[in-house]
């Protein structure tokens, strides 16, 4: 095994991508006054930070720019190849995003040069199994993808050796195959915790089931038992797993049989959803949300042959993004407003508000546009520019199209 520093200690680092993270900070800090709980959150305007260079004037760092990520990654004091990994992995994640990055950085790349880091790691924000985001009323916050994280720990790599317990503080993480894509992330992890569905938030479970991570974790820890959130509220969707005892769910799993059963069945209520002729009254609870579970719980299985795992998780993201199409609509509208103004006028018609619009109105009305475009000629361009928004943002809600933090 590599080492970093002194051996193992029980400080914690808390990165968080929703509002309340200092709470789920707090609650760990309660939990263990003796150790050091260190929290990384949003910056004070998206992806911007403040750091001191080698002539300790702290300095504020635009990392929207190579440049800014430049002068930031100057003053983590890193070898020339190192570094320009590390502004690498900065560059290549997603907009409001960079500032958790390199927040993280910074703290680990005194691990690079012989210092010592939390060896326990908290993840915090919404989920579907591949990336953390923030969203809460008025706040949205970026994207960070588990490859955004991985290119971080291949730049620091013995930052990446320290960390030896794991907690993903958000929902549809706890498949067996989902945490071993994490774990390869830590080679000297010695426990991972997560949720084989839903999470709970921050302050509807989320603090009391971080304060019995604290403890079951304190100390070199080698196991993990999957009932310790027995009693608590979604106790029963934690999944863990330790070097001692592999993968363990609180819950009794369906087998791989069973659950390709409930997907064939499920395909029956998500096309009346998809078509707009049933609408989602929770996005917790029904039909869709059960389709969506499905789905999760199957992609968490590593008996899948590869084909079938990448049809899943493109109906993995299309339903997520069904489910909370209401969400969907209103981003929708308003990021692209102009530009429906635009390919809409140049056809002769009135633009809508797709937020106004459900979803059966809203499909209906794609299908117009897309018929009166094909009988011009020539095409206006600002229609033919609009279209793939329309068909396969709105429509057919592909995630290049909807990003994460729209949900």
């Amino acid at each position: 095994m590599n080492s970093v520093g002194p051996r193992r200690n029980d400080d914690t680092l808390v990165l968080g991508m929703n509002p309340h993270v200092q709470a789920e900070a707090e609650a760990l800090q309660k939990s263990n006054p003796s150790a050091r709980v260190s929290t990384l959150r949003d910056s004070f305007q998206n992806d911007q930070v403040r750091a001191s260079g080698p002539d300790g004037v702290t300095r504020v760092h635009d990392l929207r720019t190579q440049d800014g990520i430049r002068s930031f990654v100057a003053t983590l004091g890193l070898p020339l190849a190192q570094g320009q990994q590390v502004a690498a992995a900065i560059a290549s994640a997603g907009e409001d995003a960079r500032d958790e990055l390199a927040q993280l950085a910074l703290v680990w790349a005194r691990a690079e040069k012989g210092g010592v880091i939390p060896s326990r790691l908290v993840l915090s924000g919404h989920s579907g199994g591949t990336s953390l985001w923030g969203e809460e009323g008025s706040f949205v916050n970026g994207v960070l993808t588990r490859r955004d994280f991985a290119r971080l720990a291949e730049a620091l790599p013995r930052a990446a050796a320290g960390v030896e317990d794991l907690c993903i503080a958000a929902c549809y993480n706890g498949g067996e195959t989902t945490m071993e894509a994490w774990r390869a992330l830590f080679p000297n992890l010695r426990t991972m915790w997560a949720y084989d569905g839903s999470a709970p938030g921050t302050f509807s479970g989320a603090t009391a089931h971080l304060a019995r991570w604290e403890k079951a974790t304190r100390g070199e820890v080698e196991s993990l038992r999957p009932e310790l959130l027995r009693g608590l509220r979604k106790g029963e969707n934690l999944a863990v797993w330790s070097r001692l005892q592999g993968h363990q769910t609180a819950s009794v799993r369906a087998s791989t049989a069973d659950l390709r059963a409930r997907l064939s069945a499920g395909h029956v209520p998500f096309e009346r959803y998809f078509q707009g002729n049933e609408v989602v009254r929770d996005t917790q609870h029904g039909p869709l949300r059960e389709h969506y579970n499905t789905l999760q719980a199957l992609l968490g299985r590593p008996e899948l042959s590869a084909s079938e795992r990448t049809g899943l998780e493109r109906a993995r993201e299309q339903t997520l993004r069904l489910l909370f199409y209401g969400n969907v609509s209103a981003r929708f509208q308003e990021t692209h407003r102009s530009s429906i103004q635009r390919g809409f006028t140049a056809l002769g018609l009135n633009a809508p508000d797709f937020s106004r619009l459900g979803r059966k109105e809203a499909l209906a009305l794609i299908r117009s546009f897309e018929t009166e475009l094909g009988r011009r000629n020539p095409r206006p361009l600002e229609a033919q520019r609009l279209l793939p928004l329309l068909t396969e943002g709105l429509r057919d809600l592909q995630r290049s199209h909807i990003p994460d933090n729209w949900l």
